[in-house]
């Protein structure tokens, strides 16, 4: 978004100058900023002034041409000479003053945006009030479009309520012929020829231009192509050689320089309703945007614009946003008031039109006109029938819950230009309808064909016609039955079979067809049994591979990626499925052993030896549903690493030496402990079954090698020794969890007084202790770094109701009372 430099500046300090803020200044400034809160924001950017002059740089104009432009317009020549040369070495240039800053943006010799400048920058009162504003505005749009946006969008809202330049009016450049002038308009009078001269002067209040030697012009509400014929006539008297032929001697031009600023009033169903300046090149349309846009319950088609108590006219803003007609047949002037009025009736339309949404309708508008609104039917509307869902008004309810009723109307005869349509009314609910029937006069044909799909029926239409429209039959089809599924108008399907191979008296079946038949063609394929070969073991991509004929074992490894590192080249062992099944054997399978030799290997590692069957091995062809197994070689095992760390004299990794190293050889191999190493405190973590934590008691492994927590390592095992830990932590429901520094001998209850005591979900008898080695206890006195944790009770648990239970008691107690009585009696 532009942030125009002139307008903040111009209005710098508490009496601001006397001169007109520029219209395109004062558009240019983001929603919700005043321009006093844009002039302190100027102020407290000392770098604006390398910006202005690398913009006056990029501007494409010499010193002399910018000098020009300033001296043309009224200002000294040298006003911008600081930032006109080239940059030097640790002089950085002022910063610019309110004139520097109105001459720039009035003559449009830079463009500054609040990215570049930085502008919205800093903690100042002037970037909250805009960030409050902004923040305002967007609170407003989305409660006011909350009803709406849930279902149906409010058509044409969101134009008027998003960021968007599309309303800021042309304020560079020239105007056309059609302006039409008025006091503050600035205009540039340029003869050529045999007099060479340029004149600029301001539009009076009183609607008149003084030329020298010409005299005084009325040109209020003339427009700039009448005035042109005015000067004709004014400036021939003086200038012998202007005329209208064209070798004139002399010839001028009449531009607007500035044009001027209108105050208008905008009130009614709009944002932030108001007084705003905008140039005279802007709209209707201009104002209701820099008024915040429009409200939900704003009306849209007839916004109305007075002078005084005189109507001047009415704006229909649908005119722009479904024709991009912008209104320009009202002129406005200083002092006209924009009312936007409360909304008129709202209809709904839903369904197959190309813009779904809530739209506003004036009187004696029809169905015909809303579906217009809504940009027409889609391909896909059902013109047969629509849906108006209608709330009767009140004269015409016949009784109480009758107030709704729905309406069918013929859609193709509404939309007919030359019938009747249905009048609408405030409330309705119009809904269009898909088209839902199936295709008519087709036929299907799927599966081993060239070009499956849907065709169209042709009279007569044989099986034979549609698979040579299909492109005719791949090869393997099954010939001997096409199945035709065929629906009859009752929903009722028949399946017909037919034969392409022929009859049994030989003649070829080709049955005629009928409308939504569905024709298969099987490929022999289909019924092929599938067959594969199993591969496991040492292969580098284990499971199914597809079974070819005279697959041989050399061929299955293969398929599955190979043998690996680890791979037993000896033998290999493959199961197959028993011979003759039905001879009552007990054998499942059988198993053959075959050799396998070094030629298995398809890219050989010098560095992996092993022994291999002797001489190259015959290939095994396979059977169907064959599995193979390649046995591991013994004793082939990767390196097991075990992690240490803390407080050891060497931590890192270590490689497991023995399949039965224990955790203090590998301590001993790190070189022991050190003098800070807390060994109550140690975390020993495996991998290995997703074991986790596991605790051990270090200090007595210490003593006693062969006690039984100097368990055997495993690969991937992490044991951490820490420092000492002079803390004690309490978690779980106490008043206020944390560590409590360690005290020799204290019992749970201490710390828990310590950490705030127990909360009211405290389950008291839950209460455990983690010691710092992992060990968990219920009860017992935590060690230095240990964990004390509380935890909450089950909040589906009850407590005991001892009233009812008490109650309960005394109907008991009662009902033996009495059959003691009875049975005295």
């Amino acid at each position: 978004m532009v942030l125009g430099l002139g307008a903040a500046a111009s209005l710098e300090g508490q009496n601001p100058p006397p001169r007109t803020t520029p219209p395109a200044v004062q558009q240019q400034l983001p929603p919700g900023m005043t321009p006093e809160q844009a002039a302190q924001l100027l102020r407290q950017r000392p770098e604006l002034g390398s910006l202005v002059r690398q913009r006056l740089q990029q501007s494409g104009l010499s010193p002399d041409q910018i000098r020009a432009r300033l001296r043309a317009a009224g200002y000294p020549s040298n006003l911008l000479d600081a930032y006109l040369g080239a940059d030097t070495l640790g002089a950085a240039p002022p910063s610019p003053s309110s004139a520097m800053v109105e001459a720039i943006s009035i003559l449009g010799l830079a463009t500054f945006t609040a990215q570049d400048s930085l502008l919205l920058r800093g903690d100042t009162l002037a970037l909250r009030l805009y960030q409050d504003s902004l923040r305002a505005d967007s609170i407003f749009r989305e409660d006011s479009l909350a009803q709406v946006r849930r279902r149906l969008t409010l058509f044409g809202l969101e134009v008027f309520r998003q960021a968007s330049t599309r309303f800021t009016p042309l304020v560079s450049g020239p105007v056309d012929d059609r302006y039409v002038l008025g006091p503050g308009d600035v205009l540039v009078l340029i003869l050529t020829g045999a007099v060479e001269d340029a004149q600029q002067f301001e539009v009076t209040r009183e609607g008149f231009v003084v030329i020298p030697r010409v005299g005084q012009i009325y040109v209020n509400n003339l427009s700039l192509g009448q005035l042109r014929e005015v000067l004709y006539q004014r400036l021939s008297r003086v200038y012998s050689g202007i005329s209208r032929q064209p070798d004139a001697k002399t010839k001028f031009e009449i531009t607007v320089a500035n044009v001027r600023v209108l105050t208008l009033r905008v009130v009614g169903e709009v944002g932030r309703p108001g007084s705003y300046q905008i140039p005279a090149t802007g709209s209707v349309l201009t104002a209701i945007y820099q008024a915040g846009g429009l409200t939900e319950r704003a009306g849209f088609r007839e916004v109305q614009v007075r002078r005084g108590a005189e109507l001047l006219g009415t704006v229909d803003l649908y005119d722009y946003l479904l024709g991009g007609v912008v209104p320009s047949g009202l002129q406005l002037a200083s002092g006209d008031v924009i009312f936007v009025p409360v909304r008129g009736a709202r209809v709904k339309i839903a369904g197959e039109v190309n813009r779904p949404a809530i739209y506003e309708i004036k009187r004696g508008e029809t169905l015909r006109d809303l579906v217009r609104l809504a940009g027409g039917l889609t391909p896909l509307a059902s013109t047969e029938a629509a849906t108006i869902d209608r709330i009767l008004p009140p004269e015409l309810r016949p009784a109480p819950g009758l107030e709704r009723t729905v309406l069918t109307v013929n859609l193709k005869e509404a939309l007919e230009p030359d019938q009747p349509s249905v009048t609408l009314a405030a409330g309705d609910s119009v809904t269009i309808f898909a088209v839902k029937s199936p295709r008519r006069n087709v036929v299907t044909i799927t599966g081993n064909v060239w070009q499956p799909g849907t065709y169209s029926l042709r009279p007569g239409m044989r099986l034979g016609d549609l698979i040579a429209l299909a492109g005719g039959l791949k090869p393997e089809t099954y010939e001997d039955r096409v199945q035709i599924v065929r629906t009859y108008p009752d929903s009722t399907r028949q399946l017909i079979g037919a034969s392409l191979a022929g009859g049994p008296d030989g003649s070829q079946v080709n049955p005629v067809l009928r409308e939504w038949d569905e024709v298969t063609v099987y490929s022999r394929a289909e019924f092929t049994p599938e067959r594969y070969v199993a591969v496991f073991g040492a292969v580098r991509k284990q499971g199914i591979v597809p079974f070819a004929d005279s697959m041989t074992l050399r061929d299955a490894i293969l398929l599955a990626g190979g043998l690996r590192n680890d791979a037993y080249l000896m033998e290999a062992e493959i199961s197959r499925l028993r011979r003759g099944a039905g001879d009552g054997g007990d054998t499942l399978a059988l198993l053959l052993r075959v050799p396998l030799d070094s030629s298995y290997l398809t890219a050989p590692d010098p560095y992996a030896t092993r022994p291999v069957g002797p001489g190259k091995s015959p290939d095994l062809v396979l059977y169907p549903y064959d599995n193979v197994f390649v046995r591991r070689q013994p004793g082939w095992e990767a390196q097991r690493n075990v992690v240490l760390s803390g407080e050891v004299r060497f931590p890192g990794r270590y490689t497991l030496l023995r399949k039965d190293e224990r955790l203090l050889d590998v301590l001993t191999r790190a070189g022991g402990l050190t003098p800070q190493a807390y060994a109550n405190g140690i975390r020993f973590f495996r991998a290995e079954g997703g074991a986790g934590r596991i605790a051990v008691d270090l200090p007595r492994v210490l003593r006693q090698p062969g006690y039984k927590d100097n368990l055997v390592l495993a690969a991937g095992d992490s044991i951490h020794i820490p420092a000492y830990i002079p803390t004690v932590r309490v978690e779980g429901a106490v008043n206020s969890p944390g560590s409590v520094p360690y005290v020799k001998k204290a019992s749970l209850t201490y710390y828990v007084a310590a950490a705030g005591g127990f909360s009211r979900r405290a389950d008291k008898r839950g209460i455990f202790v983690q010691q710092p080695n992992g060990l968990v206890q219920k009860w017992k006195s935590p060690e230095p770094g240990a964990v004390v944790v509380v935890p909450e009770k089950d909040p589906s648990e009850r407590g005991v109701d001892f009233v009812t239970l008490f109650s309960s008691l005394a109907q008991i107690v009662a009902a033996s009372a009495t059959i003691i009585v009875v049975l005295t009696r």
